[in-house]
């Protein structure tokens, strides 16, 4: 079972209390380092400083239109500009066959090209 509810305005009012009534920390005893932690460190050795990561460019996308069956399976993929091939695929699925199909846009990743290599002249 979860227990009462605690008043957090009771409990900030005992906070700010015990702060007033505590030693003041702030003296300057507060701010020299331990010994021990000063003996932890290597003498003259700056930390290191990390560059932030370069981000990744976002891969070049493609769209193409997918002819999809009632499973969300793909059936057919055409190119964006070849939209009237996809639909007349699609009405050839409905009239041929019973079930559901339908053509939806679709976005890929390129893919990647392979740099051209060049004939060498001997």
């Amino acid at each position: 079972m979860a227990g009462r509810i605690l008043n957090r305005r009771e409990l900030r009012k005992q906070a700010d209390q015990a702060e007033q009534s505590g030693p003041d920390v702030s003296g300057p005893a507060a701010t020299v380092a331990t010994p021990e932690a000063a003996a932890g460190r290597k003498a003259g050795t700056a930390p290191k400083v990390r560059k932030p990561r370069k981000p990744k460019a976002a891969p070049r996308m493609r769209a193409l239109w997918c002819v999809y069956d009632g499973g969300m399976k793909e059936v057919a993929l055409f190119d964006f500009n070849q939209r009237a091939a996809a639909e007349e695929k699609l009405a050839a699925l409905l009239a041929r066959q019973k079930g559901v199909y339908f053509l939806q846009i679709v976005k890929q990743p390129m893919p990647e090209a392979e740099p051209a290599v060049a004939p060498s002249v001997a």
